[in-house]
């Protein structure tokens, strides 16, 4: 069963949703009912596959697929009687008797009744029936009908809005804007493809920030497990440090200790021994002084001094080693006050502005030029700015192709957005960002036409807000020979000559942005603007409606 059922999906026409009849292949390899692509590209101004939507520059020949055919007509062979029973789900031919009622395969929008194969056969022979219009199996069809006159709905009302029969245009909907329904449908089917164009172009737009999304969760997750395992060494490396640095004090300490223990030790020792010698020095006075002889104590009494000759021995307080235990506790205090005053980054900013913004840094030019060099004047004159000048090319990604249109080498923008009838308009997609980052000193010129905004912007935020309407991008419009800047949604004047090509200078590390209205080889500053730039910088263009253009000329 489960063969027979792909086999059914492969025989199936993807316009009608039946089997195939004659069918055909188109180049890129899709197969149809011969009458059913007919019809699709008859209702088409470009010819494309409505399976993969590929589209052809002329319209392709269609060749009959014979094996195809073989194929159908196998399966109708093998099909069992219970397979073709109508089952609670199908549509069932109303021509069937009403116990074994068969699927019907094709509805008569004139007829207004629904047939199986076999009943279906007069609508392929009869010449009248012929022109019938028949559509796959529906049991909606009374919905057709109009309720009031019973008659079939073929016209449709622009001015109200509604589907009519013949009666209805004649009797209430006299002079209205009235058309077939296949004409409408053929218009329609017109916008819906447009519609359906823009959206499947949103559809990728938002693929591909889901995928930028997935790897920017990757990139987080890694970059956290980075910053968790260098923490993890940073602070390890720092205990080591610590515990390599104690028992350098406990070390030194003991070593002290037992200097000073030493020291001690003779000087005890030197005191024992002299003493003794005191001690001696005593016994012997006495026995002198006991003898009777006055002459032998005249001869042996020595000379002793009369007061004290040597200095005591100071011990000191008790506290030898509390400069050490100071010096420790101030240790202590300024690891306490650093990791008090340690605070991470704010982690709500995002990654990759960090790193490119490290990225951008000119390396080259910081070490070839001592740090503190004085800079090189700003220029004045057009050759001096010209030797900034830095080519621009427009980035088709960052371009909504329902809005604009990018050519010449992607120098020049239109706004071709009244091209898709039905939409709503979202003035931030008509704006577009150049492929390159802006770094260090640059210049360039753009050829304006209509209402335009020109314009210096961080990537990240170009596709939320217009230009100008947020703080991250700064923007000089023209509209109505007038001048005005934006910045954070606010406009301020701007006064000074009109001219189609505007001048924009950036001095990205003196955090310098201004807007020069040129004409020949003469400059007028219109509004300069002193910020500091954090992030990778790109250049604008935002066009106000249709047929507005841009065009960044070729400096060098």
């Amino acid at each position: 069963m489960a063969e027979k059922a792909l086999d059914m999906e492969a025989l199936t026409c993807p316009i009608c949703l039946d089997l195939l009849k004659e069918p055909v292949t188109v180049p890129c390899g899709h197969n149809f009912c011969m009458n059913c692509i007919q019809n699709y590209w008859d209702q088409q101004v470009n010819f494309k596959c409505p399976e993969c939507m590929k589209k052809y520059s002329t319209r392709p020949v269609l060749c009959k697929n014979i094996m195809m055919s073989a194929l159908v007509e196998q399966l109708k062979k093998t099909a069992s009687p219970v397979d073709r029973c109508a089952g609670p789900q199908d549509v069932a031919c109303d021509v069937c008797p009403t116990v074994k009622k068969l699927k019907a395969i094709k509805s008569c929008l004139q007829c207004l009744v629904s047939y199986c194969e076999t009943h279906l056969q007069p609508h392929h022979t009869v010449a009248m029936l012929k022109k019938h219009q028949l559509v796959a199996p529906s049991d909606k069809l009374q919905e057709n009908m109009c309720r009031q006159h019973n008659k079939l709905m073929e016209i449709f009302c622009r001015t109200d809005q509604q589907l009519l029969c013949c009666l209805c245009s004649v009797d209430h909907h006299k002079g209205h804007d009235t058309v077939s329904s296949a004409a409408e449908r053929a218009q329609r089917q017109a916008e819906l493809e447009a519609k359906k164009d823009l959206i499947l172009q949103n559809l990728q737009d938002k693929e591909e920030d889901l995928k930028r999304l997935q790897q920017g969760s990757q990139d987080i997750s890694r970059s956290a497990q980075r910053a968790v395992q260098r923490s993890r060494d940073n602070f390890r490396d720092l205990a080591l440090l610590l515990e390599k640095r104690r028992s350098e004090v406990e070390q030194q300490i003991l070593s002290e200790e037992k200097k000073q223990l030493k020291q001690v030790q003779e000087l005890q020792d030197r005191l024992k021994q002299e003493a003794t010698e005191l001690k001696r020095t005593i016994s012997e006075l006495e026995l002198l002084s006991n003898t009777p002889d006055h002459n032998q104590f005249i001869l042996h009494c020595p000379s002793l001094p009369t007061q004290k000759t040597e200095t005591r021995i100071q011990t000191g307080h008790q506290g030898y080693f509390e400069e050490v235990t100071k010096a420790v506790s101030a240790l202590v205090d300024k690891l306490q006050l650093a990791l008090s005053d340690f605070k991470l980054p704010d982690p709500s900013h995002h990654i990759t502005e960090v790193a490119d913004l490290f990225t951008d840094i000119d390396v080259d030019s910081l070490l070839s030029e001592p740090q503190d060099s004085p800079p090189p004047p700003a220029p004045s004159t057009r050759d001096e700015f010209l030797k900034y000048s830095r080519d621009i090319t427009l980035d088709p990604k960052t371009a909504n192709s329902g809005y604009l249109q990018l050519s010449e080498g992607n120098r020049r923008v239109l706004n071709v957005s009244h091209q898709v009838p039905g939409l709503f308009y979202f003035s931030k997609n008509c704006q577009v960002l150049s492929r390159e980052e802006l770094r260090g000193r640059c210049y360039w010129e753009v050829e304006v036409k209509g209402t335009v905004r020109i314009a210096l912007s961080y990537k990240y935020d170009s596709d939320k807000y217009v230009f100008g309407n947020n703080t991250t991008s700064w923007s000089l419009a023209i509209h109505q020979n007038k001048y005005s800047f934006w910045f954070d949604n606010i406009e301020s004047s701007v006064s000074g000559p009109m001219s189609s090509r505007i001048g924009v200078y950036l001095d990205q590390f003196a955090g310098a942005l201004c807007f020069y209205s040129v004409c020949g080889d003469t400059m007028t500053l219109l509004h300069r603007v002193q910020t500091t730039f954090t992030r990778p910088l790109h250049a604008g263009v935002w066009l106000g409606g249709y047929g507005d253009t841009a065009y960044f000329t070729k400096l060098t």
